[in-house]
């Protein structure tokens, strides 16, 4: 009785009433306890799946990318880009289909990896922004790079296929 008629005077002469007392937390599962050095424990890591040896007539890039070698067994034509673009769909090398011509950037990573004839500039599938008539040649032993109609002149095509 005298609580509430505390409450009664309270609230008539404007206070606020007393605020509830918190309740205690719930307790965490013991998965997000932290250890002793303070952290939360890590999370479980993602698995990467290896991917499979390169097929015969190409090399493996990392991160993962399979590039045709240009050897005297798997040859690579110099073509204008849109016919190169066919070859490398047609391609059929080490039992995959499917080859495309390389973005400029993947040209770029050739030169660090085992690959012969790397000499002279090879087509990308990379257009040109300012015009899609164009398209990016880069030679990837010098790392020159630049921007050309694609049925002027043949370049070398070198197929990739993601694994």
């Amino acid at each position: 009785m005298k609580r509430a008629l505390g409450l009664a005077l309270l609230l008539a002469c404007g206070a606020d009433p007393p605020a509830p007392k918190p309740e205690p937390a719930p307790a965490k599962p013991d998965a997000a306890k932290k250890i002793d050095d303070g952290k939360p424990p890590a999370p479980f890591a993602t698995p990467k799946l290896k991917p499979p040896p390169a097929p015969e007539g190409a090399v493996l890039l990392d991160p993962p990318l399979y590039v045709q070698r240009c050897d005297p067994a798997h040859t690579c034509p110099k073509l204008l880009q849109p016919a190169g673009e066919t070859h490398c769909r047609e391609l059929k090398l080490g039992g995959h289909a499917s080859w495309r011509l390389p973005d400029r950037d993947e040209v770029k990573r050739f030169n660090h990896a085992d690959l012969a004839e790397l000499e002279g500039f090879h087509w990308t599938r990379t257009a040109f922004a300012e015009d899609a008539a164009q398209a990016w040649i880069v030679d990837p032993k010098s790392g020159q790079e630049t921007t050309i109609p694609r049925t002027r002149k043949p370049f070398t095509i070198r197929c990739v296929l993601e694994p």
